[in-house]
């Protein structure tokens, strides 16, 4: 007859601990004879301890590489989500630095513009007072874009005394610009 020794149920919990419960306290009482699915097979007592022994060594040494090897991947995970919060205040204090950039841009531009306007208004007032045949040999030594807005800025009548002045193509050109403003 066999002898039962007590068997411990291993259980490897998801924070890595180990659990180990008997399922039999009657380490020398007869144990009911073993059924066709059970993996040990009834050789000798001696063999069968052993077997047994090895086989929870074994299992308890995987299990404890396990759990080691489990925190070690917690404390490596840890530090990966240290270093991600690190960096995402990093891209959020660059992101905050980059649109106040944008905006000190924007603003600029828009003094810029506001300037080039009053600019141009200066322009066109000059340019209204002039004599209608000077105002347009000016204009047709220049930039066709700055012809326009010039142009734009001045009352209808003197724009058009000028434009009566220009050489055709020039005229035909500046015409052609008017009409695809936006």
């Amino acid at each position: 007859m066999t002898m039962y020794r007590p068997l411990f149920a291993v259980t490897l919990t998801l924070t890595g601990l180990i659990l180990l419960s008997p399922i039999s306290r009657a380490a020398d009482t007869p144990a009911p004879a073993p059924q066709a699915s059970t993996a040990q097979t009834t050789a000798s007592p001696d063999k069968d301890a052993g077997y047994s022994s090895v086989e929870e060594r074994r299992l308890l040494l995987a299990l404890r590489q396990e759990r080691q090897n489990l925190g070690r991947e917690r404390e490596q995970l840890a530090r990966r989500k240290k270093d991600l919060k690190r960096l995402e205040a990093e891209v959020d204090k660059k992101l905050a630095k980059l649109a106040a950039t944008r905006r000190k841009i924007e603003e600029l531009l828009k003094e810029k513009d506001a300037r080039e306007l009053k600019r141009i208004k200066d322009l066109a007032k000059m340019y209204a007072k002039m004599s209608p045949d000077k105002a347009a040999a000016v204009f047709s030594d220049l930039d066709t874009n700055l012809v326009v807005s010039i142009m734009t800025q001045m009352k209808a009548k003197s724009a058009a005394r000028i434009l009566n002045n220009m050489d055709r193509d020039k005229a035909a050109k500046i015409t052609r610009s008017f009409s695809t403003l936006p």
